[in-house]
């Protein structure tokens, strides 16, 4: 009788939230739920196959095979100038810096560059690749919690624009390098604000941590304590928490300044800005799970724009600027944002490998991806089209699986889909952003990923080979060929 009770309680309030949460002007009404294939770019033909700029999804996976991840250069291009130009509009002197461990396909990579954005990096394999892209050292600069000493001195050497430190260990490590190579480096320090993470990463304003941290750098003359970074958590989506961090941030500039007489002249505000088109699964929705519905999606409208965060913070980046004679000097702005501009660019194209009677009466779709590919949809929902079949009524409930024999590998449940078969190909969007860096060749090897630019289409990464999941393993008499 109670359990009976409490189902009908979350039932009712599982209603209230959707009805809260409808889209009654969202374009195309509520197909899609909501979120149709114009936010991303895409479209569909009269033959009911999905287009990423131009290209058919049926095209793709016929030319490059299944599973396969699609850029769209054109939607990266749009994210990246959309993003720096609502913070340009606000302030003079504003950098992007492409944050490498969100997507490090060296072709995105190139793309963003080409762009005119500045490298971030968290590992000495990351500054490898940046070196190897032909990044500036001037353009690049050195994050992370364990960037190890091999990191930290190529850092050095090759006189990267900026190292910011996490942990004081990391200080007399960088001079060090710093006086055998004759150079002075330009460090900052990951701070942590009343606001946001406050894990493992940075040193703690409210504690003294982090004036300790500036206080020891000016000791050694081979470091140049010049900058502030910090970096709040992931999918944020309040302006407020950014205002409240920078405004703490800048008060402690000034202190440096006046105590240590340490001039700030690079702020690093870091990324984490939500996207429109993923929602994170809170509890309301594993709930929602278990009575039938699906879990909620993003809502667009509800999400702030990033010409929302600079409007909210230019008076106190405003503040920042020192009028001389002829000039305003402007210290430097620089964000790290990764998924804000990779994630809805990107789309992994699934196919269907077989289909079955679930238990209680959902279609269960087996994929030939899921966990090992999206591992993101553990935790965030995404957007799934029936790329194939974008014309035809969603009239089946259903579950969609990966390939892998583990009972997490789930992609959705409870998605109202058309009646989709073997060989039907269905399309995860918003995969541009920890889709590649969490994929594992668990059982199957990684897959291709092609670019589309004004209708054609290439390769910049071919499909992982058997071969290639056992080159580095050595046995006697195991042969590593075909």
């Amino acid at each position: 009788m109670l359990a009976t009770a409490k189902k009908t309680v979350k039932r009712a309030v599982i209603k209230y939230l959707l009805w809260k949460e409808r889209r009654p002007d969202a374009p195309d009404g509520e197909a899609f739920g909501g979120l149709a294939p114009g936010l991303w770019g895409c479209d569909w033909g009269d033959d009911g196959v999905l287009t990423i700029d131009g290209v058919s999804a049926k095209e793709l996976v016929s030319h490059y095979g299944s599973p396969l991840h699609v850029l769209n250069e054109k939607k990266l291009a749009e994210n990246y100038h959309g993003f720096l130009g609502a913070f340009e509009a606000e302030y003079p002197n504003v950098s992007l810096a492409t944050s490498y461990k969100t997507n490090p396909v060296p072709h995105v990579l190139k793309c963003l560059h080409d762009l005119g954005s500045h490298a971030e990096v968290i590992s000495h394999f990351e500054l490898w690749l940046a070196l190897k892209l032909g990044v500036p050292p001037e353009r690049l600069i050195l994050n992370g919690p364990g960037k190890g000493n091999a990191a930290l001195e190529l850092a050095v050497e090759k006189r990267v624009k900026l190292i910011n430190v996490d942990g004081p260990g990391e200080i007399e490590k960088i001079a060090v390098a710093a006086r055998r190579l004759g150079v002075r480096q330009k460090v900052g320090l990951r701070v942590i604000t009343s606001v946001g993470w406050s894990s493992q990463f940075g040193l703690s304003l409210a504690s003294g941590a982090a004036e300790a941290a500036y206080a020891r750098m000016t000791e050694f003359p081979e470091l140049e304590p010049a900058a502030i970074h910090l970096h709040l958590g992931t999918r944020i989506q309040s302006v407020q928490t950014y205002v409240q961090a920078v405004e703490e941030v800048i008060q402690f500039s000034e202190m440096l300044a006046s105590k240590y007489g340490i001039q700030i002249d690079h702020f690093d505000l870091g990324g984490g800005f939500g996207v429109p088109t993923v929602r994170g699964i809170a509890d309301w929705d594993v709930r929602m799970l278990s009575l039938g519905y699906p879990a909620r999606f993003a809502n667009p409208d509800s999400v702030p724009k990033p010409a929302d965060y600079a409007k909210a913070l230019a008076p106190l980046l405003n503040k920042l600027r020192h009028k001389t004679s002829d000039s305003v000097d402007c210290p430097a702005i620089v964000f790290e944002p990764g998924r804000a501009i990779t994630s809805s660019s990107q789309v992994l194209l699934l196919s269907v490998m077989g289909k079955k009677q679930g238990v209680g009466g959902n279609d269960f779709l087996i994929l030939d991806g899921g966990a090992n590919l999206a591992l993101p949809l553990e935790w965030e929902t995404h957007q799934i089209f029936p790329a194939t079949q974008m014309n035809a009524t969603a009239s089946r409930k259903c579950d969609v699986f990966g390939p892998l024999c583990h009972p997490g590998d789930v992609l959705c449940q409870n998605r109202q889909l058309p009646a989709l078969e073997e060989g039907d190909v269905l399309a995860v969007m918003d995969s541009g952003a920890y889709f590649i860096p969490n994929q594992m060749n668990f059982s199957n090897p990684r897959p291709a990923v092609a670019t589309v630019r004004n209708g054609q289409h290439q390769l910049v990464r071919r499909r992982e080979e058997f071969t290639d999941i056992v080159r580095m393993d050595q046995s006697p008499g195991f042969d590593h060929g075909a």
